[in-house]
Parts: structure tokens; C-alpha cells; sequence
């Protein structure tokens, strides 16, 4: 029985072994098959979108941590916006996978903040450049060559961060400020013109009404008044020590800034700088008779005005050759200078 028995067993273990070989051998056939056919990779899964097939998960991930970390040139800070999910698989062999787009795609799910430098004018931004040297460059520029307080030219500087990189080259954005800067400039000369023109409108119109116009003298029939009063420093025909030749008018001094008025109703046939003279205007009064006004500090006559004694023709001043504020008065007939002391002073 025992005998029997031992044969029984030794036959069932046989059929076992053999068994188990076919099995492994099967299993070692269809492993290699699939190795041959097949290889494992992890499908890519983001915010409910499959991306495709990676084979390597740790590298993907180190280049993404990588992306994240990257702060250069602009960046200010980056952060994630979802968290890619990985399924292992075992895809065709040939099935190509697709680890650049996939990385791709991961960064394009990335939320990046960049830092810029924009440079305002009165408080807008203009115009914005890559770094803070650039943006101090350009307003240092733009400031070189003016007086930005006076005109009114606020340009500054301020750091910003946003989501879309819009920059300009440093040259684009000096072109765009220089607009301002021309525009501030302009808007600056006008005012400043138009200031002057109103103070010399209103000079002209002006009527000295506390003064009374009294005829001191008489010329070729023009009865004349005195065009200012002061004290005479110089008279006609003297003779100066750093001056040579005769002095063909009569200089009498008085505060910068006084009006002078004419000695007689005429036409304005001169209102200019000439030479020595300074600031010149010469009023025709008819007759062959013309009187000169020079060292003026501004004109408000215009060549052809027509000027009584109460018309303000200009002000006292020290322009030309002139040693202090005064009016240098010359009364001429016919091109020949006469003493002004004669008929006035």
C-alpha cells in the first residue's frame, strides 16, 4: 500500500513540475511578446484634458519644478494653477510620446506675474521697459536739457507687476515720452507768449491817467511833452571818459521799468534792437522831426502804430551800451540831432 502510494505521489509531482514549466515557459513567451510589442508610459491627465503619453514621470516633473522656480529677466514669481495627473500604462511600442508638448502644456497652465518699470508723465503710465536702469536713463535724458519743474514736466518712475509682458525697447519709449516733452514745451512757450502779448496789449492800450500831458515846448509847429522824468546824467554833446565823440542826445535816469511815452502824436517807423542802442523805437512826428527812445527793457510798440503822449511805447531800461537804467532821448530834424534840453528839459 505504501508502496502505491509513494508511486502516486512521485507521479502527481512529476505532472506538476511539468506543468509548472509549461506555465512559466508560456509565461516568459507572452512576456516577451508584450516587452517586444508593448512598454510601459503614464498618461498625462490636466484639468479634465488628457495630454498624451510620457515614458520617464520624474524627469517631467523635475523640468516642471524647474519652470516654476525660474524667476529670471522679468519673471516676478510663477505659480500653479492645477496638478497634472499620471496613470501608468503599457502602450504600442511605436506610439510615440510626447514629452516636450506635454511640458508645454503644463507651463502653459502656469500662472506668471512679471516685474516692469513703467515711466509716468503726471502720473500715467507711458511707456515700459525691461529694467530699472533703462527707465533711469530715459528720465535722466528727458530732464537733461529743460527746467521739468518750471514747465510743468512730471515724469516718473514706478514698479509694476502684471500678467501680460507688454515692454518697449529703451529708444521706443524715449521717442513715445519725447511727445510729452515737445507737447509740455509747447503748451509752456504758448502760455508764456500769451502772457507777454496780454502785458504788452494792455501797455499799449494803457492811459497814464494821473498824468497830465502839458506842452513844454514846441518843435516845427508839434507841441512836445516830456516822454518820462527823472534826473538828467548825461546831456547832449558831452563828452564821456570811456566814450569817444559827441553825445547826440540827452540821457535821463530813472527806475527800470518806467513807461515812456511819446513827445509827440507820430507813426512808429522803428521798434527793434540796434546795435549800441539796445532796445530801440523812433516815432515820425512829421515835419522832418523824429525822436529816438533807446536802452529800452522791452518794447510794446509795433512799427506803424500810430502813438499819441499817452501811448506807453516801452520802458526804461539798461539794454546796448549802458552803464544803468535810463532813457537815452534824441530829437532829430531831418536827419540832424537837436538838443533835447531846448524844447523839453
Amino acid at each position: 500500500m505504501k508502496f502505491i502510494l509513494l508511486q502516486w505521489v512521485k507521479h502527481y509531482t512529476k505532472e506538476i513540475a511539468k506543468a509548472l514549466e509549461i506555465t512559466i515557459f508560456g509565461a516568459l513567451i507572452i512576456s516577451c511578446v508584450v516587452w517586444i510589442k508593448y512598454k510601459p508610459a503614464y498618461e498625462v491627465e490636466i484639468l479634465g484634458e488628457k495630454l498624451g503619453y510620457i515614458e520617464n514621470k520624474e524627469n517631467l516633473e523635475s523640468e516642471y519644478k524647474n519652470y516654476i522656480e525660474d524667476i529670471s529677466g522679468n519673471v516676478a514669481f510663477r505659480e500653479k494653477t492645477a496638478i497634472p495627473e499620471y496613470e501608468l500604462k503599457l502602450i504600442n511600442r511605436d506610439k510615440q510620446t510626447k514629452e516636450e508638448e506635454i511640458l508645454l502644456a503644463l507651463e502653459a497652465t502656469v500662472k506668471t506675474t512679471y516685474r516692469t518699470y513703467a515711466v509716468t508723465v503726471d502720473g500715467v503710465k507711458q511707456a515700459s521697459v525691461a529694467t530699472q536702469e533703462e527707465a533711469k536713463n530715459i528720465v535722466e535724458t528727458l530732464k537733461s536739457d529743460i527746467d521739468a519743474d518750471r514747465i510743468g514736466f512730471n515724469i516718473g518712475i514706478i514698479e509694476e507687476y502684471t500678467d501680460n509682458l507688454q515692454l518697449q525697447s529703451a529708444q521706443e519709449a524715449s521717442d513715445v515720452l519725447n511727445t510729452f516733452k515737445v507737447a509740455k514745451i509747447t503748451a509752456y512757450n504758448e502760455a508764456q507768449e500769451t502772457k507777454r502779448k496780454t502785458a504788452q496789449e494792455e501797455a499799449k492800450k494803457k492811459v497814464i491817467s494821473t498824468k497830465t500831458v502839458q506842452s513844454v515846448g514846441t518843435i516845427a509847429g508839434i507841441n512836445l511833452a516830456k516822454p518820462v522824468s527823472g534826473s538828467i546824467t548825461s546831456r547832449y554833446g558831452s563828452r564821456s571818459s570811456i566814450r569817444s565823440g559827441s553825445h547826440t542826445g540827452l540821457d535821463i535816469a530813472t527806475s527800470s521799468g518806467t513807461p515812456i511815452t511819446p513827445i509827440a502824436p507820430g507813426t512808429v517807423t522803428c521798434a527793434q534792437r540796434k546795435g549800441s542802442y539796445g532796445n530801440l523805437v523812433i516815432v515820425n512826428h512829421g515835419n522832418g522831426i523824429e525822436s529816438y527812445y533807446a536802452h529800452c527793457s522791452v518794447i510794446y510798440a509795433t512799427v506803424g502804430q500810430q502813438v499819441d503822449c499817452h501811448t506807453v511805447i516801452s520802458a526804461v531800461g539798461s539794454t546796448g551800451n549802458s552803464t544803468g537804467p535810463h532813457l537815452h532821448l534824441e530829437i532829430r530834424q531831418n536827419g540832424t540831432p537837436l538838443n533835447p534840453e531846448d524844447y523839453l528839459y
